[in-house]
């Protein structure tokens, strides 16, 4: 006997469609930085040394190393909520919409925190091996890009 597919809409399948196109663009960004992750290390660590004189050298390590840590951590939510949001909306299931929500404040959560650790030190990140459009200026429109594609599976659930 077969089972019963979900109906899904227009909205449903653009959703889904922008969602993939956001989880690529930030995860591009995340592989990025894991392969100039040392070089980038260096360079945060160098800048904050400068900025924080009273800092040993352990500490501005430690704080460099949270803040890429916090980074990853927020990617993973990122990817991992927005797919599993994806899938329960593509189900058919309303609880989706609420896991895409989450998605997209941890995609804002890592622009803004990519914007306040790299920014001040862009160019110096960017010589590290991370162009100036991917430390910021992508992730936000990977956000940017869920964020729609939130408010469309919204809008669609309500027809």
């Amino acid at each position: 006997m077969r089972t019963e597919r979900p109906v899904r809409g227009r909205g449903v399948v653009v959703a889904v469609g922008l969602w993939a196109a956001a989880i690529v663009v930030i995860a591009v960004t995340a592989v990025l930085v894991a392969l100039h992750l040392n070089e980038i290390r260096v360079v945060l660590s160098l800048d904050l040394a400068r900025d924080e004189p009273g800092a040993t050298a352990d500490e501005v390590v430690r704080a460099v190393n949270i803040a890429l840590g916090v980074g990853a951590v927020l990617i993973g939510v990122v990817v991992v909520t927005a797919i599993y949001g994806c899938t329960r909306l593509w189900q058919g299931a309303g609880s989706g919409r609420g896991w895409l929500v989450v998605a997209v404040i941890a995609a804002v959560a890592v622009t803004v925190g990519a914007a306040i650790v790299i920014g001040p030190s862009s160019s110096a990140v960017a010589e590290a091996g991370l162009p100036a459009l991917f430390q910021w200026p992508l992730p936000a429109v990977g956000s940017a890009i869920g964020a729609v594609a939130t408010v469309i599976a919204y809008v669609s659930a309500g027809r």
